[in-house]
């Protein structure tokens, strides 16, 4: 195989891969390291590699406009997808805690960050993807989220809320209003409903070890 043709067969493996990514994903499902970026970068230099080597080889007319129109189809399209690209980077968020059942990120709502609250979202890892499974929290534009814990067991997460330092000095007068406690919400709302007196005992213990 030449590599002209070499070139076409990869771009065509990587865009197919692209395409059946993006069309598996849910609305708020994400794709772990970054498979979908680097299938479409793939897809996008193996059709430059391509195009290039075809050039030296076209004799007719027929391929010369061909390859104009390409060019300006590909350059419209490429400027899209990256647009939509970086878009998804920023909506995706940055991890907050994660191990080898689920992952929580920070996602930032809005465009005026100053004034939209944050969510913390959660996130299950199936194969290749992070799939939703819900937003645990919005308070993150006052509280940072730490000491975060799973416990499948319970289907349930543990985490404690503590002031970002912008609105530690806004709140320095008033000690009460600082306190930070741990929270226990669900991970599946049916399974964590099973362990009533758990969750319960957990809660308690939880926030007796931040009082002492």
């Amino acid at each position: 195989m030449n590599k002209a043709k070499f070139c076409l067969v990869l771009h065509f493996v990587f865009l197919c891969a692209f395409l059946a990514i993006f069309f598996s994903l849910g609305k708020e499902d994400h794709v772990r390291w970054n498979l979908d970026a680097i299938m479409f970068v793939g897809s996008l230099l193996s059709a430059v590699v391509w195009r290039k080597l075809m050039q030296q080889k076209e004799s007719n007319v027929f391929l010369r406009y061909y390859f104009r129109i390409y060019s300006i189809i590909g350059a419209i399209v490429t400027f899209v997808m990256l647009i939509a690209f970086g878009l998804w980077l920023k909506e995706k968020g940055e991890k907050v805690a994660d191990d080898s059942d689920y992952i929580i990120r920070k996602v930032p709502q809005g465009v005026i960050m100053s004034i939209d609250p944050n969510l913390f979202k959660l996130y299950e890892k199936n194969g290749i993807y992070e799939r939703y499974v819900t937003t645990l929290t919005s308070d993150n534009f006052i509280y940072n989220m730490k000491s975060v814990k799973f416990h499948k067991e319970m289907s349930a997460v543990s985490f404690k809320l503590e002031l970002t330092d912008v609105w530690k000095k806004e709140w320095s007068d008033s000690p009460s209003d600082t306190v930070s406690h741990y929270h226990v919400l669900p991970i599946y709302e049916a399974e964590f409903n099973r362990h009533p007196q758990e969750i319960d005992s957990l809660k308690k213990e939880l926030n007796c070890l931040e009082e002492e």
